[in-house]
């Protein structure tokens, strides 16, 4: 059975069976008093049995990939306000303290995101422990080839999941071997069989990592080789667990093994940088599984999925970032979903356009937009600020059957005149109407690991072995695909040195002479990776002082922000867990 007829398995999800007492009395021993038996439940005693069952909990596993990080209702807070990719139009709750960064251990969307990986921890254990009871019973090499296989999905998955659970929980991200000793967060291995075995203490964040990096290296022995026909291409194979396996020696600042395997993905894998065009559409629904992908969070649109229910298997995330456009009267503005975050103003000095005009009515006039198209021509802006926003009076999206005008990003109860107000690019809806009937949902899928992440983490890697030709050349790589250069061929727009100048130009910008920062920022933009680069440099006074403030207030920065609190709900039921300092 191939993904995608397994699509539709994701929205009924695996069903766990009930244990029930079987009630008897004496005056009737030939039948049951009451039976309770689902006849539509699997039981205990028959699933699973088989490899294929075990194929049916690991699709649970990718499809729960989305009830975490990737859900939409989380990443439009964590994964793009902490970092100040986005600020806010939407004056609610959860969307101001994550702008601000002053969470607390009650906020609700941390609680969901700590309680949505840990349940996926749970669910991975589950199929691991279930997989090792069925390997007991083939008899074949190629069954026991095709369990390997299932088995190292199922840990690259739960590396995945303590990826993120130790970069926003653990009290620190790893600067020096002190670091290590550190709290992290709780480790379960296998499925808890008492209530007292539910409560467990933080481990070390070098524990977390050891475990990691333990998955990971497992995985990459039992997929050895492992490729996918087109049918399967949302699955894990070899490639995505070197990368994932590199970004963790990278994340541990194990440069030696980093720039070894990393550098197999590099020679061996196959992979390409796609062409400009093709990277400019690639987040919207087009382009998928191309040949710079590596991993990729697989989603479908589902018409029933309007509210984001983790049972299906789409996303809303690109209806919250949705641009905003001119309607047919040419006055009224529409947006192509909820419209309540905007890119913060802040990126587009840091990208190269260092205009400030604010004013609806002066963005309109000819004058804007020759400046605007001009700076593109010339690259005087860097090109993946049109990969990541749409700019207002000058961009257009397909909306309703015809191109409209994009304008300022909507806002709901912060007024936006004094902000430039561009748009989401990156994740939305480029070619169609949401609301219209064509989409309630969308099926953009999001990467998780690409190759121009790993070309630049084989940068820093190589820079840190002391090879610094080595780095320049693969930041350069990048960066010529951005500016639509041959990319194994030096061009105008190299970097000669590692302080050489960016295309930052916001006034005091700590990334105007610092290539890799700049690389990583500018490439990644809006893809939920800069925060951990923020946290694992430890950039955040850095980064506090170039944005200064948002919609909400103004920005001021403490060295506790870079571990967000534990949960309070956690705090609670665990009495050997342990607050992060400052909370």
């Amino acid at each position: 059975m191939d993904m995608k007829i397994r699509k539709s398995i994701l929205k009924i999800g695996i069903v766990s069976a009930l244990l029930t007492a079987v009630l008897t009395v004496d005056s009737c021993k030939e039948k049951t008093f009451l039976d309770v038996t689902d006849p539509d439940a699997l039981p205990t005693s028959g699933f699973p049995t088989r490899l294929d069952d075990l194929d049916l909990m690991l699709i649970d596993l990718y499809g729960r990939m989305r009830n975490g990080y990737f859900n939409s209702g989380l990443f439009n807070k964590i994964g793009i306000l902490p970092d100040h990719t986005a600020d806010q139009g939407y004056n609610g709750a959860d969307f101001n303290q994550y702008a601000l960064l002053t969470t607390l251990p009650s906020d609700g969307p941390l609680g969901q995101l700590w309680g949505g990986h840990y349940e996926n921890v749970i669910r991975c254990n589950s199929f691991l422990e279930a997989a090792e009871r069925i390997r007991l019973t083939l008899v074949t090499a190629d069954q026991k080839k095709q369990l390997d296989v299932l088995e190292g999905q199922a840990l690259f998955i739960r590396a995945m999941n303590y990826f993120y659970l130790v970069n926003f929980f653990g009290e620190t991200m790893i600067t020096g071997e002190a670091d290590k000793a550190k709290m992290g967060v709780p480790l379960w291995t296998s499925v808890a069989t008492d209530i007292v075995s539910t409560s467990k203490e933080r481990a070390t964040i070098g524990q977390n990592w050891d475990l990691i990096i333990a998955d990971l290296k497992k995985a990459e022995t039992l997929l050895a080789g492992k490729t996918w026909d087109i049918a399967n291409k949302p699955r894990v194979d070899i490639w995505a667990v070197k990368s994932f396996l590199g970004k963790a020696y990278v994340f541990t600042q194990n440069w030696a093994a980093a720039s070894t395997t990393l550098k197999e993905v590099v020679d061996q894998s196959g992979k390409k940088l796609v062409t400009y065009d093709v990277y400019r559409t690639m987040f919207n629904g087009m382009n998928e599984f191309n040949s710079e992908s590596i991993f990729e969070v697989n989603f479908t649109p589902d018409r029933k999925d309007v509210w984001n229910n983790t049972l299906n298997s789409s996303t809303q995330y690109g209806i919250f970032i949705s641009p905003s456009f001119l309607e047919d009267d040419g006055k009224a503005e529409g947006t192509n979903g909820f419209g309540n975050l905007f890119v913060h103003d802040e990126n587009l000095d840091r990208f190269g356009f260092t205009d400030n005009t604010t004013a609806t009515e002066d963005m309109k006039k000819p004058a804007y937009f020759q400046m605007s198209v001009k700076l593109r021509q010339e690259k005087k802006v860097d090109p993946r600020m049109l990969v990541g926003t749409l700019q207002p009076w000058v961009d257009s999206i397909f909306v309703a059957e015809k191109w409209r005008k994009v304008t300022k990003n909507r806002s709901e109860g912060f007024p936006l005149t004094a902000n430039q107000a561009f748009n989401h690019r990156k994740y939305v809806l480029l070619d169609r109407s949401v609301w219209s009937g064509e989409s309630e949902s969308l099926g953009n899928n999001m990467y998780f690991l690409r190759l121009a992440d790993v070309y630049l983490l084989y940068a820093e890697a190589l820079i840190r072995t002391g090879n610094t030709a080595g780095g320049l050349e693969y930041l350069n790589k990048v960066r010529r695909r951005a500016y639509s250069q041959p990319i194994d061929a030096p061009s105008a727009f190299d970097y000669k040195t590692l302080t050489d100048k960016t295309t930052a130009l916001g006034a005091g910008d700590h990334l105007a002479n610092d290539p890799l920062k700049y690389e990583r920022w500018a490439e990644l933009f809006a893809e939920g990776q800069w925060w951990f680069d923020v946290a694992r440099w430890k950039l955040g006074e850095k980064e506090t002082a170039y944005y200064k403030k948002v919609k909400a207030g103004t920005l001021v920065w403490n060295d506790r922000k870079y571990a967000f609190p534990i949960p309070e709900r956690e705090m609670l039921n665990n009495p050997k867990m342990k607050q992060n300092p400052g909370y």
